[in-house]
């Protein structure tokens, strides 16, 4: 029997999580230069490839808003190296990270 997290089921982890990535934020796929342009008929074209809201992608797959969140914020846990943030803190600002630097102050 699956537990359920937020109303998501295991099944519904496996059915939709791949789908709610590709669609978010996260995910962002964009052709051309319309954004400079100001072509704003392509980019609302390409909307759907610059990523989802959380609300939108619900609207989407009809999921609850709530479960989208749960699922998107589980992916990004097991999917992202949260220890960027904490490189690039450091690092502060105006420097660009190399990896030769790590460790040296």
């Amino acid at each position: 029997m699956s537990k359920k997290r937020f109303g998501v089921t295991d099944e519904m982890m496996e059915e939709f999580s791949d789908e709610i990535f590709s669609l978010g934020l996260n995910y962002q796929s964009r052709r051309g230069d319309s954004v400079r342009k100001q072509d704003h008929d392509e980019i609302e074209k390409q909307r759907e490839g610059t990523g989802l809201t959380d609300d939108e992608i619900a609207l989407k797959l009809e999921l609850t808003m709530e479960q989208v969140r749960y699922i998107r914020i589980v992916l990004e846990h097991k999917r992202f190296d949260n220890t960027n943030y904490a490189k690039l803190y450091k690092l502060g600002s105006g420097k660009r990270y190399r990896v030769e630097r790590e460790g040296a102050d």
